[in-house]
């Protein structure tokens, strides 16, 4: 009798199997992502100690190198500061210094669609033209941010303004630096000049 009871407790005890629900299957979608502007650095040993504007571009080669950020973004190709020195030489190159104009001018004889701005001092202008879409090309002295690296003379470019968040791309920075408008306000801006697509 005390068996039965044993093994009836057993039976009973055992626990049921229990029915997993399914994995649900993801949702692609085939809309493509917006592009982005890349990242590169003018110091990268891929392309660092490449000759120019007197020097090489790990020194002198910061305009050069956000001008190609900018033309890959708006041309959709991939384009490195090494395509972008193949292209233009140091045909953008005015007292060793970059000149900025020259690399827009050379985008917009490459696509018809695009326009570009004087050269400007109103910090204002250059975050309204960022937040409307366009690139900014920024030159400045001094610390980009906090803590940041003292240039005596550099170029940035200004790939966002939303929300009062102002995104740049340094490239002697491996990530983005965003600022806030006050930050943005403290840097020793010289001058900028946009880039976009004809409205």
């Amino acid at each position: 009798m005390a068996l039965f009871l044993f093994g009836a407790l057993v039976v009973a005890t055992q626990t049921q199997p229990v029915e997993e629900e399914p994995e649900p299957i993801p949702v692609v979608y085939d809309t493509p992502a917006e592009p982005q502007v890349p990242l590169y650095l003018q110091t990268d040993e891929r392309w660092g100690g490449l000759p120019y504007a007197g020097e090489d571009l790990a020194t002198s080669g910061c305009g050069l190198t956000c001008a190609a950020m900018a033309w890959e973004y708006l041309s959709g190709e991939t384009w490195t500061p090494v395509q972008m020195l193949n292209a233009v030489g140091n045909s953008c190159v005015q007292s060793g210094q970059n000149y900025m104009p020259g690399f827009c001018s050379w985008m917009a004889e490459q696509d018809s669609t695009l326009d570009y701005t004087v050269l400007y001092e109103d910090r204002a202008r250059a975050l309204d033209e960022s937040a409307s879409g366009r690139l900014v090309f920024g030159t400045m002295s001094g610390a980009l941010h906090e803590n940041g690296r003292e240039y005596g003379g550099h170029v940035a470019l200004i790939i966002e303004n939303t929300g009062g968040s102002v995104t740049i791309h340094d490239p002697c920075e491996a990530y983005p630096v965003a600022l806030d408008l006050d930050g943005f306000d403290s840097v020793a801006w010289d001058y900028f000049i946009s880039i976009g697509r004809s409205q």
